[in-house]
């Protein structure tokens, strides 16, 4: 029995129907668009992507660099039937009721592999050194490093693509119920890629995961990281087209990346004391700054931030501030930078975090093109629940801070929220409005 996305549900009433959708022109052109727009560029050195496509040749290492399973999220089509064998198997643990037995349409949507784009987009006279080292991301066999490390040394740069299978199944580590005390790489896929490092060849790191990654090592040590998240079908072409430059990645972290597991909680937006080691500020074994900040994200390309104005210094419960920014493409690529809009609030009644995420705008330029994003805040955006848990707006200053990631804000204007507190209703403002001119 063939089951589409339900769990425990009925068949899909048109299967054939479903794969026109799922698996038309259009849908994979917006699956990779996603793809391509959600892939952040954590680390380039010395600029080393994007490859040439004239490159000679390539080491492909990881387990994840000829897997389409390992492309997909847990809620995905593949999972569930994977799910429902292992119910069937014994672990039925909701005590549903079960088909006798489920078989997996493997043409439901085709999906290629990393190895299988490589394949069809190099030049034949490239050398695609194909060795995973690891059969998959648990595998805690190192049998298959020599393999690695040899393709390694033969080639002119590495490319391993590690990290996560998401589903809901024992084999898997990330997804529902699949939590994890640790946030490394699973397996022995840190000393996979700490082995193709050593051989001094360059090496791109892309991940493939569903949270972040606490890999302070290589971080350090690898050439470029590339994070591609679970990409889906047009994944693995997305990856390619961000590693040899047919796409420029502008992408930026939804959360932040920790030195550590210790660290976590991590997050932009804590209270001013933190609770960090007090007044000695770090741990004694760890930085307390994130590995990679929130919003955080790079570019094949440069980008220059200035001319910030704000419409006006004060304001009342109700009004909007306009601000507007410049944004320049300094390089020599066309690409994407999202702008961001923090505030903080000082002088409030109740304690409240250094910085809050109000606005954000996208922006694409060519090389030398400066374009204005404007961002309108609804004064009721920086409402709070106060002592009583009343939301309100109160009398304060404004800290308005705008950059290219939480922590990188180097454009900063100051306003004053007069009058007396305001009890805002469920009819309040949530999001800013912002445009690019």
């Amino acid at each position: 029995m063939k089951f589409l996305l339900g769990l425990f549900e009925q068949p899909y009433v048109d299967e054939q129907r479903a794969i026109e959708v799922f698996d038309s022109p259009e849908q994979r052109k917006l699956a990779r668009t996603i793809a391509q727009k959600s892939i952040v560029l954590l680390k380039n050195e010395n600029d080393l992507l994007p490859l040439p496509k004239q490159i000679k040749s390539l080491a492909l290492v990881g387990p994840s660099a000829d897997s389409v399973r390992n492309l997909i999220g847990d809620y995905a089509y593949p999972c569930h039937i994977e799910t429902l064998a292992e119910a069937i198997a014994g672990g039925n643990f909701f005590n549903q009721p079960l088909p006798e037995s489920v078989e997996l349409d493997a043409t439901f949507v085709a999906i290629k592999s990393i190895l299988e784009v490589l394949r069809e987009r190099l030049d034949s006279d490239t050398e695609i050194l194909f060795a995973p080292g690891v059969a998959s991301v648990l595998d805690e066999s190192t049998a298959g490093f020599a393999a690695a490390v040899e393709a390694a040394q033969k080639a002119e740069v590495v490319v391993a693509v590690v990290g996560d299978r998401a589903g809901l199944t024992a084999p898997c580590t990330s997804g529902e119920a699949r939590d994890r005390a640790t946030l490394g790489l699973p397996g022995v896929q840190e000393a996979l890629v700490q082995a193709v490092i050593d051989t001094g060849t360059p090496t791109v790191v892309v991940l493939i995961n569903g949270r972040p990654a606490a890999i302070p090592v290589i971080a350090q040590q690898a050439s470029a990281i590339v994070e591609a998240w679970l990409p889906s079908e047009e994944g693995a072409a997305a990856i390619v087209d961000v590693l040899f430059g047919d796409v420029n990645p502008g992408g930026k972290l939804p959360i932040t990346f920790p030195h550590g597991v210790g660290q976590v909680p991590i997050y932009y937006g804590h209270k001013a004391s933190g609770g960090r080691s007090q007044w000695k500020i770090e741990y004694v074994d760890m930085s307390n700054k994130p590995l990679y900040p929130f919003g955080f994200g790079l570019s094949y390309t440069s980008f220059a931030l200035s001319n910030l104005q704000v419409d006006r210094t004060t304001a009342r419960a109700g009004d909007s501030v306009t601000l507007q920014v410049d944004v320049t493409n300094t390089g020599k690529r066309a690409g994407d930078e999202v702008i961001q809009l923090y505030i903080r609030t000082v002088g409030a009644s109740v304690t409240r975090p250094v910085k809050e995420l109000k606005g954000f705008q996208r922006v694409t330029l060519q090389p030398g093109e400066r374009k204005t994003v404007r961002i309108e805040l609804a004064v009721n955006q920086c409402a709070f629940l106060n002592e009583a848990m009343q939301l309100v707006v109160e009398p304060a200053t404004l800290e308005l801070l705008v950059g290219a990631s939480s922590d990188d804000l180097p454009l900063q204007a100051m306003l004053t929220i007069e009058g007396e507190p305001v009890v805002v209703t469920r009819a309040g403002a949530f999001f800013s409005q912002s445009t690019v001119v």
